[in-house]
């Protein structure tokens, strides 16, 4: 009888240590995703860069990524003046993260013409903590690192 009661306590402080030790895998941990994609579609060439000017200069010239945190976590990123075809009215942008690097694929939907024009795509991705983060953004197979901070707001000339 004692041995029974025993052996019932001591099977019941095994039994509420398992249930107490067991925890998700996925505890405290957040998915990073993105979000709002956004595609300006083909941008307009060739401003005049002084009014009667005979040269023209393109506001397009220059590639660059902007990025400005959003208070609820997510950082929005604009990747201006990127080439793609000039058929594309989509540009599909999936994304991995591996600790603290964030990779963004941006990916053209259609290249049957024969011509290329600028383009920005912005989205957000999140939501993150505050820390520090590499951003790789690969476009055509061309990856673009930025080193950046969250919460922060940047501009990098790609």
């Amino acid at each position: 009888m004692k041995l029974n009661l025993i052996c019932s306590c001591f099977a019941a402080m095994c039994a509420a240590f398992v249930v107490s030790s067991c925890s998700s895998d996925d505890e405290g941990t957040t998915t990073v995703n993105v979000r709002n994609v956004y595609t300006t579609g083909c941008k307009t060439e060739g401003q005049p860069s002084q009014a009667g000017s005979a040269t023209t200069r393109s506001p397009f010239d220059t590639e660059y990524v902007e990025y400005k945190s959003k208070s609820d976590g997510y950082v929005y990123i604009n990747h201006a003046n990127v080439s793609y075809n000039c058929c594309s009215e989509k540009i599909d942008v999936t994304l991995t993260v591996t600790g603290n690097r964030i990779s963004v694929v941006e990916k053209e939907t259609d290249t049957s013409c024969n011509c290329i024009c600028p383009f920005d795509v912005s989205y957000e991705v999140g939501p993150l903590k505050a820390g520090k983060y590499i951003l790789v953004i690969n476009s055509h197979n061309t990856l673009h690192e930025i080193n950046f901070t969250y919460p922060s707001d940047g501009r990098v000339e790609l």
